[in-house]
């Protein structure tokens, strides 16, 4: 596979992981980009301009998936503490209301 065929294929697969993301499937994303990441590897260092602009809007958005990522586990995260504290709650509750 060439240079340009190599780029294009991990543009698409970015512009699937930006898809996936938008809607919250992870898992999806997660396999796109395991997908995506060998293309990565293999991009050479000398490229045209045109090349250029396209790996750095792959940068881009890898950048701006893992702003959203951590985002969205901080957000699972803080919502997993509230359960748990609720369901504690409750334990609580039902130990009190045997006595």
């Amino acid at each position: 596979m060439n240079q340009h065929d190599v780029i294009q294929n991990a543009w698409a697969l970015t512009e699937a992981i930006e898809e996936a993301v938008s809607q919250n499937d992870w898992a999806r994303a997660a396999k796109l980009d395991e997908a995506r990441a060998p293309l990565v590897m293999a991009l050479q260092s000398e490229q045209p301009a045109d090349a250029l602009a396209v790996i750095r809007k792959i940068q881009a958005s890898i950048d701006a998936v893992a702003i959203r990522a951590r985002d969205a586990q901080s957000t699972l995260s803080a919502t997993y503490r509230r359960s748990m504290e609720g369901a504690k709650a409750a334990g609580r509750y039902h130990q009190a209301a045997r006595f």
